[in-house]
């Protein structure tokens, strides 16, 4: 093939491969898509993952606990202590020593609880939100109002102190706050979202308590709406600007084996090598396996033909003829009404009839204290326990 040729070939073959995809390319249509994705790693199980990492990317240090009862200590007045957990596990105590650290300084943020009465279901009434019997809640006299229902998907506004403009919130369904405590409504901060109360702000002594009465807007698919981070930041900066932010959003109790572990973990190491070490002991054997012992307990029959051997072997042969002739007794006197009443002549006449035997073979079975001794005839023996035994069974 020359070489003018080859070319020729070779721009056909691009000019085909060409329009085939072009022909594909119109064939073709691009769909735009959206797809959810779903939350890996420690964003899957901590939902205040991601405020920590915008609070750490704004130059505050901020660290998450899964709950307050792993903490040792409460951290120093300069760190903000941010719950968003029900705290439906706190002791007394525990709300006391939170309420103190408040007073020393600190800055607590926490949610509003609402308690039901479930006692409306019995009468068919709407549920309603009571007073709550969270400790901290009773302590600082404050409530959950009535469910305030959010109709309209368009953000609001909120108004902060120490913002520069109203923050826009994405609000779903919500517990407004209510106030108890008149008397200390000076020292309060109250922000309204559509007209009801969605946070309040308390000084005590040199602290302060901030509380929401929704937190869900700060978590990892909530925050990154409207001016949620903002709001979060305006949130942390109340009283003022903190050292670093500690956020709690669990109520649980940590795992049996996880405080085991903490507490203990130098006593499970050492069971278990002790536990791996027997294991390997025990799964290796040295030498031959040790024959099992024979049983000391014998059944009846090996105790009777012990016995059978023993007389045969000490030439008592008596007492064997004389076992064998009333075992055969009982078992004719079961068998046969009135049998120990008759007399000897009487019972050999009976089973001679019965058995189609001579008189005297019956005698001689039964009755006869040679027959079967004779030191020279064994057999005979033999034949005379064999008979009676024969008689026995057919009875």
């Amino acid at each position: 093939m020359s070489r003018g040729i080859a070319w020729i070939v070779g721009l056909i073959l691009i000019v085909g491969i060409g329009g085939a995809a072009y022909s594909v390319y119109q064939r073709l249509e691009l769909v735009e898509s959206i797809e959810k994705i779903s939350l890996e790693g420690e964003a899957k199980k901590n939902p205040l993952y991601a405020a920590r990492i915008f609070l750490n990317r704004m130059g505050i240090s901020a660290k998450s606990q899964q709950s307050l009862q792993g903490l040792k200590q409460l951290p120093d007045s300069k760190t903000v202590l941010l719950i968003s957990s029900a705290r439906s596990t706190l002791s007394r105590q525990a709300v006391g020593d939170l309420y103190a650290w408040v007073r020393s300084g600190g800055h607590l943020i926490v949610r509003v609880n609402a308690e039901y009465d479930y006692g409306d279901y019995l009468s068919d009434e709407e549920t309603k939100a009571t007073a709550s019997g969270d400790q901290l809640q009773l302590l600082l006299k404050v409530k959950a109002g009535d469910e305030l229902s959010i109709t309209d998907n368009k953000p609001f506004e909120l108004v902060l102190k120490g913002s520069q403009h109203p923050l826009m919130i994405e609000a779903d369904d919500f517990y407004p706050i209510v106030n108890q405590h008149a008397s200390l409504s000076s020292s309060n901060e109250n922000v309204t979202l559509n007209d009801a109360v969605f946070l309040l702000r308390r000084h005590i002594n040199h602290g302060m308590i901030t509380l929401v009465a929704d937190l869900d807007f700060i978590d990892n698919r909530q925050i990154r709406k409207a001016d949620h981070a903002e709001i979060l930041w305006q949130l942390v900066h109340g009283l003022s600007t903190p050292n670093g932010i500690l956020l709690i959003h669990n109520d649980e109790m940590p795992a049996l084996w996880e405080i085991m572990w903490k507490h203990g973990w130098a006593l499970i190491m050492t069971l278990t090598l002790m536990f791996v070490l027997w294991l390997y002991r025990v799964s290796h054997r040295f030498g031959p396996m040790i024959p099992k012992a024979s049983e000391d307990r014998r059944s009846l029959l090996e105790h009777i033909a012990s016995s059978g051997h023993f007389y045969w072997k000490h030439q008592q042969k008596v007492k064997l003829i004389a076992s064998t002739r009333e075992a055969l007794q009982q078992r004719l006197a079961a068998t046969q009404s009135g049998w120990l009443q008759l007399s000897d002549a009487e019972k050999i006449k009976q089973l001679a009839v019965r058995l189609e035997r001579p008189d005297s073979e019956i005698q001689q079975l039964l009755f006869d204290p040679s027959y079967g001794l004779k030191k020279n005839q064994s057999d005979e023996f033999t034949q005379l326990v064999k008979q009676l035994e024969q008689i026995r069974i057919s009875l």
